[in-house]
């Protein structure tokens, strides 16, 4: 065959793939099942409802329970590496290593940018969840990189000390005592 008509098969074939399931999940077309269920929870599962004394009890789900539930299935506590040069790949590296996310932190993300700047130095940055909370000035000596990563690491673990706590605070409607 022609390396033409392949291309054209391949195309063809990875459009109408995800097209299919789309129709099988949306009941267009029935999927494929074995007519013996293997297990009392598959037939349960199968049917839609639990069977009680004859009496069929139907499970629907409200879509708002389906919506908490897949919040739930996020991926927490990314550290995104947005560095340049072999300092701020430094300073990520040791950051990474140092870092132990809290017990009780959920739903976080960590941003670590650099900008090069003048000479052999660079700009860094560290961002949880878009809000910017540590940016230094970085030199090129391995041992102020290693303290100024591990310097990160507890502003980013006391920042989400005080975010939960803050959350907490809005929860039971109170606010927080200023200091000044």
């Amino acid at each position: 065959m022609k390396p033409a008509y392949l291309f054209f098969i391949c195309c063809v074939l990875f459009i109408c793939i995800p097209f299919v399931n789309v129709c099988a999940q949306k009941g267009k077309i029935p999927p494929k099942t074995s007519t013996a269920p293997k297990s009392a929870a598959q037939d349960t599962l199968r049917s839609g409802g639990i069977e009680n004394k004859g009496e069929r009890i139907e499970e629907k789900k409200p879509i708002e329970q389906i919506i908490r539930h897949s919040s739930q299935l996020e991926v927490d506590g990314l550290i995104v590496d947005e560095t340049i040069t072999k300092v701020g790949r430094d300073f990520y590296e040791i950051f990474h290593n140092k870092w132990e996310p809290p017990l009780f932190a959920k739903n976080f993300t960590i941003l670590i940018k650099e900008f090069p700047t003048r000479g052999n130095g660079a700009l860094v940055q560290i961002q949880v969840n878009e809000e910017l909370i540590f940016e230094q000035q970085l030199q090129p000596r391995y041992d102020v990189i290693e303290e100024l990563a591990g310097y990160g690491v507890a502003v980013a673990i006391e920042y989400l000390e005080n975010d939960r706590l803050r959350q907490q605070l809005d929860a039971d409607g109170k606010r927080a005592i200023e200091k000044f």
